[in-house]
């Protein structure tokens, strides 16, 4: 972290001299100084400070702290987020403000500057102060209120009285309170269920029961007297249930669907969505049954997800004239993806029709991703970067360094807030064109904040300017590390890359950390001793421990750098039950039937990312050409 925050700080300083430098380091020390006090100062004291902060691009933070401590001030207020409207200052003093003008029930001017938000708090606040005008508009009023109610988990208490207010004009229904049931069964808060369940008639009380009983346990759908009535939503019930029961016992849950498949209750909707259901699930399991439920659902409802099952039940089967079959009837829409056009090759080669493959690897080997470096292998032809860059000019770069955002950003970098910068550009971008995001993705390369670039590049949907999406980033470190660890460097960068698009500070949701987003019990493990979170923030540390992991993988996995991919991804148990005990298959039908989506893209980019960084690190090694001949599972000498 130390270093890339000094790498960026010395870009933005130059070419300055020494005593500029000084000057500039000591106004940001008391920028952090007055940062921290603003809000205790007197009015007179504050005054001065900000003052002499009229000319900083920070300035506005020292403002907004300094109202955050006077949420009563509110034409102040009100004049700032005016001119600082929807800038990385405005909601964390906005809210607040909102939230305080609420409690002061000052209505009027809770409205007049609350324009929306995805705050459930807020927009209840929002609909009570709209509620109790004369001139209410019930028309309106009724259904917004609903949607906020409707939703699969507990809002609030600020919603209570409108909720309340809402009830008693009639407005609940039983059939919204069947939705709220339903959406908080099938992944929102079961924990709201016995609440709702009040709200239903007593009659219909037990249905709620039945959600909650078929959500813990689904094969109680399998007991003949668990659906008294026949009702219409015992039957959605059902539906629910088959639909998990498939993938915790196929066999109950195919012996179920024969009690209920001609069930007049079922609408012909619930039968696809069940039958698809089916189809994904046995298709997952490797269960020979998934081709005759696939088999039975319309072509037309045959999107992508679907698609890619049933050719992998195929695939896992080796069959390959099925493969060909079902690609040729895929939508053309469909079809015409690279995925079904490779393994539509694939079918053609295996089968002997060669002339029919060679113009589709042909083509695909002039593209840039998995497939495309995967044809190239096979037909000895160099893999392809497809690399156009992005065109901009000088005037356009130095004219974005004059936005007041991207100075902000640059301070913010100057002294290590990462956070406080992302905001800053993310703003920039919010309010940028698509060339504007496009010199704003240069110029982020130019300060070494390639993880900008490359998310500013995806903004837009650019994909070919492969210098700033795959940049040579931290490739000291990298080196050294993957050295040291005996792996090839490509990787481990194409891990990291993939990983965290090289965000030195990235923390994903379960905990993992860093450039190479290692969860701490592994690190702890690599490094046989405590490791603080803090240390994982560091690239060198990071790396380090990431790069001996993957040389640990490679071990395990007797030296496959497919399945040491993988479980880098998904753990080595895992990896080990996807690989197949009795016979084996091409590495290229491995990938595509791993059976967790996650991990399948995860090995595809990974490996394509490997093959573009050898080619810009200069490397001899065709990443690719091993895997059309390698096999993954028993192989019989």
């Amino acid at each position: 972290m130390k270093r890339i925050v000094f790498m960026l700080t010395s870009l933005l300083l130059t070419p300055l001299s020494m005593a500029s430098v000084s000057s500039e380091a000591a106004l940001r020390n008391e920028f952090l100084q007055a940062e921290r006090q603003i809000g205790s100062l007197t009015y007179e004291q504050a005054q001065k400070v900000l003052n002499k902060f009229a000319n900083y691009p920070l300035l506005p933070y020292l403002e907004q702290r300094r109202l955050q401590q006077f949420l009563t001030a509110d034409e102040r207020i009100g004049e700032f987020l005016e001119k600082n409207k929807a800038t990385p200052v405005d909601w964390p003093l906005r809210k607040p403000w909102l939230l305080d003008l609420a409690k002061r029930q000052k209505g009027a001017m809770f409205l007049s500057h609350y324009a929306g938000s995805k705050d459930a708090e807020l927009e209840c606040l929002a609909l009570r102060f709209k509620l109790s005008a004369k001139d209410a508009d019930h028309a309106v009023l009724w259904p917004q209120i609903a949607k906020l109610w409707v939703v699969g988990k507990s809002q609030p208490s600020a919603c209570d009285p409108l909720f309340s207010a809402w009830r008693k004009a009639g407005q609940q229904k039983n059939e919204l309170v069947w939705q709220r049931i339903s959406l908080a069964a099938e992944g929102g808060d079961a924990g709201l269920i016995p609440y709702l369940k009040t709200q239903l008639p007593a009659e219909q009380q037990y249905l709620a029961d039945m959600y909650q009983q078929t959500r813990r346990n689904p094969a109680v759908i399998a007991n003949n007297k668990f659906f008294p009535l026949k009702t219409i939503q015992e039957r959605d019930i059902a539906a629910y249930g088959m639909k998990r029961l498939i993938w915790r016992h196929p066999d109950q849950a195919l012996k179920v669907w024969q009690k209920f498949v001609n069930d007049p209750y079922f609408s012909a909707g619930q039968r696809l969505d069940v039958q698809r259901q089916f189809a994904i699930a046995l298709a997952s399991k490797g269960d020979d049954r998934a081709a005759t439920w696939f088999k039975e659902l319309p072509a037309e409802l045959i999107d992508n997800t679907l698609a890619h099952w049933q050719v992998s039940h195929a695939l896992s089967q080796l069959d390959w004239p099925e493969v060909q079959k079902i690609i040729e009837a895929l939508p053309k829409e469909v079809a015409k993806d690279t995925s079904w056009q490779y393994w539509l090759a694939r079918s053609y080669e295996q089968q002997g029709q060669v002339d029919k493959a060679k113009p589709l690897f042909e083509a695909l080997a002039l593209q840039r991703h998995f497939y495309g470096f995967m044809a190239a292998a096979k037909m000895g032809l160099p893999p392809s970067l497809a690399h156009t860059p992005v065109v901009v000019s000088e005037q356009e770069l130095a004219g974005l360094q004059q936005h007041s955002a991207v100075k902000r950003a640059q301070e913010w970098l100057a002294l290590g807030r990462l956070t406080e910068a992302r905001r800053e550009w993310n703003y920039l971008q919010s309010s940028s064109d698509e060339q504007q995001k496009l010199v704003s993705a240069k110029l982020a390369h130019q300060l070494q904040w390639y993880e900008r670039a490359i998310f500013s590049l995806a903004d837009v949907g650019y994909w070919d300017d492969v210098e700033l999406r795959f940049p040579l980033a931290f490739q000291t470190e990298i080196n050294q590390s993957a050295a040291k660890a005996e792996i090839d460097s490509g990787w481990a960068m194409a891990i990291a890359r993939r990983e965290s698009s090289f965000m030195a500070d990235a923390a994903s949701p379960v905990g993992a950390r860093g450039l190479m987003q290692l969860m701490p019990a592994t690190a702890r493990e690599i490094a046989k001793k405590p490791v603080q979170l803090a240390q994982l923030n560091n690239p060198a540390t990071n790396i380090d421990y990431g790069t001996d992991y993957l040389n640990y993988l490679m071990k395990r996995n007797d030296g496959n750098l497919l399945m040491a991919t993988a479980a880098y991804n998904a753990g080595y148990s895992r990896v080990k039950q996807w690989v197949p005990k009795d016979y084996a298959v091409p590495a290229d039908v491995w990938v595509e039937t791993i059976p967790y989506r996650e991990t399948r893209d995860y090995v595809k980019a990974v490996m394509a990312y490997y093959q573009i960084y050898n080619i810009r690190l200069n490397s001899p090694i065709d990443v690719f050409k091993p895997l059309t001949t390698m096999q993954i599972g028993l192989v019989v000498e």
